[in-house]
């Protein structure tokens, strides 16, 4: 934590290290000149803060769980997001106000740290490198998430000092992505194993290696690392349960590699009153859950929703996989003020038309008739909903085992270590190990860890990275968001939730999502940046 809590310092870093709001970032009039700054090593930890500060676009939670929005995860009903508009196909070059990544100065932050330190004296070679390696790494991850988003990007190591020189072209996404590898391979060696929380590890660039070259489709490559992250003991999936591993006094658990430390302290405060549901908190419900994603969570027995015969699809919330429950607030849920039947006779009463949490009381209501709960399963942890903190977990373990075994499937070298490391991930999560004989080739086995990968990373902001690399955006994403009705009962089931009998009427519909092939993958460049920068090219189809 300390220095590195994002949050340190943040008035003198906005002043020491560059950072513009325009494409490319010019050179602003409030930094301090290089004869006044770039001089000790305490000058050195204070530009890196800065660098580590760049990580808040879009590693911190709140954006994150809005990408989620952007897959077929999860619906955000509010159009002045524009995060709807990325879901449903119809964003545009003009007018996007949700956040520009298409921007430089995370990145220029990163360039000006690389090009000025060399003329600090650093007490060891070793703390230099260190430094230089986190900044690296941070550059990155900025750069890797554009390419997601946008595919090729204007990039460059130099500090561009005048606006002609910013006037650059985008470079390939295939030649970004090389170069992101290549640096992550090296900055491995210059970084400790354990270092203060929210740090830069060589354990947490391994993690983002094998994130990207899964990206690539380097299973090969992405089966060595992810083999050395295991083999180094330094994580474990944690003795908690799947819910307990994401409350805010569990964050600092076995399996978290790397964190967005989110301290409001330094002002970096957030509003999770912003996703709580509207009756009981008075909530936006900004962020709420797709049918898809319901549906894909497993029986208790480890079968899918339609292998099982015990499957009811009019009470579909009882006898799940127990990461449903732990992320999920459905109707009838008992859960934080919900459990008061004193004033909440029903639990959490989404599909009663006047309750304030139906879809049609309120524009602040859900409108799937469910809610997410991970990450604040328990509010009590936040005294002020409308201004708290908590980390962010960028990278942890089960990515890099879901990986681990994703990659040696895909490579159709299956053995037992496949099935080891997904019962990993299962037996926290409360699920029976893999049925070895039903998922026994290479396509089930893909099925299986797809689904895996899905319902363990939900509300992670990954689902979009996982479907675009998947190739499988147009046949997902074209989905109907449909509005949940029917009746809660006064029975209650194994969870002390109350049992419901739900309808499904398909004529009550939301939304319906449009995709378009070759066009919808990528976002359109904002047309402000191309007016700045007419070297910039557009994004087939906008």
């Amino acid at each position: 934590m300390k220095l590195y809590k994002i949050l340190l310092i943040a008035a003198a870093v906005m002043m020491t290290v560059s950072c513009s709001e325009n494409f490319l970032d010019r050179i602003p009039t409030d930094a301090l000149s290089s004869p006044t700054f770039w001089k000790t090593e305490k000058d050195a930890d204070e530009a890196l803060t800065g660098c580590y500060r760049q990580l808040y676009s879009p590693y911190r939670p709140e954006e994150m769980w809005f990408w989620d929005t952007a897959s077929d995860d999860a619906f955000c009903y509010h159009n002045n997001k524009d995060y709807r508009a990325i879901g449903n196909g119809t964003m545009a070059a003009s007018g996007v106000s949700v956040h520009n990544y298409f921007t430089y100065r995370q990145i220029r932050t990163c360039n000006e740290y690389l090009k000025k330190e060399n003329t600090i004296h650093f007490s060891t070679e070793a703390k230099r490198n260190q430094y230089r390696a986190e900044v690296r790494m941070i550059r990155a991850m900025a750069l890797f998430f554009r390419v997601h988003v946008y595919g090729d990007f204007p990039f460059s190591e130099d500090v561009y000092k005048t606006i002609d020189e910013s006037m650059v072209p985008r470079v390939d996404k295939a030649t970004l992505l090389k170069y992101i590898k290549k640096e992550m391979e090296d900055v491995i060696q210059y970084l400790p194993a354990k270092a203060e929380a929210g740090r830069i590890t060589s354990g947490a660039a391994q993690a983002f290696l094998v994130r990207v070259c899964m990206y690539m489709g380097e299973y090969d490559e992405a089966v060595k690392v992810a083999k050395q992250i295991m083999d180094s003991g330094n994580y474990s999936m944690p003795n908690l349960s799947y819910e307990e591993s994401f409350l805010k006094k569990n964050e600092y658990n076995s399996e978290v590699i790397l964190s967005f430390e989110h301290n409001k302290a330094g002002g970096f405060q957030m509003w999770v009153f912003e996703y709580l549901p509207n009756g009981a908190y008075g909530g936006w419900s900004s962020i709420v859950p797709t049918r898809s994603l319901l549906d894909t969570y497993e029986t208790k027995n480890g079968l899918t929703i339609d292998e099982d015969s015990t499957y009811d699809p009019e009470n579909p919330f009882i006898n799940r996989d127990p990461r449903l429950r732990a992320t999920i607030v459905y109707p009838g849920q008992k859960w934080d003020k919900y459990a008061d039947e004193t004033k909440y006779p029903h639990g959490y009463p989404s599909i009663i038309k006047g309750s304030g949490d139906y879809w049609s009381d309120a524009d602040n209501a859900t409108h799937t008739g469910m809610s997410f709960k991970k990450f604040y399963a328990d509010p009590n942890e936040y005294p002020d909903l409308q201004s708290c903190d908590r980390n962010f977990p960028i990278l942890r373990y089960a990515e890099v085992l879901l990986s681990y075994a994703e990659a040696k499937i895909e490579l159709n070298d299956i053995d037992q270590s496949v099935y080891s490391a997904i019962n990993q991930v299962r037996k926290r999560a409360g699920m029976p190990d893999v049925d070895q004989v039903k998922y026994a080739t290479q396509s089930k086995l893909r099925e299986l860890v797809r689904r895996e990968r899905r319902v363990e990373f939900a509300f992670e902001g990954l689902r979009r990275l996982d479907i675009q690399r998947w190739g499988i955006m147009k046949d997902v994403m074209p989905e109907t968001i449909y509005h949940m009705n029917g009746t809660i009962l006064n029975t209650k089931n194994a969870e002390g939730d109350f049992n419901v009998k739900l309808t499904f009427d398909k004529s009550d519909i939301e939304e319906v999502r449009h995709f378009t092939e070759n066009k919808n993958e990528l976002l359109p460049v904002p047309q402000t940046v191309i007016d700045v920068d007419p070297k910039i090219t557009q994004n087939p189809g906008y």
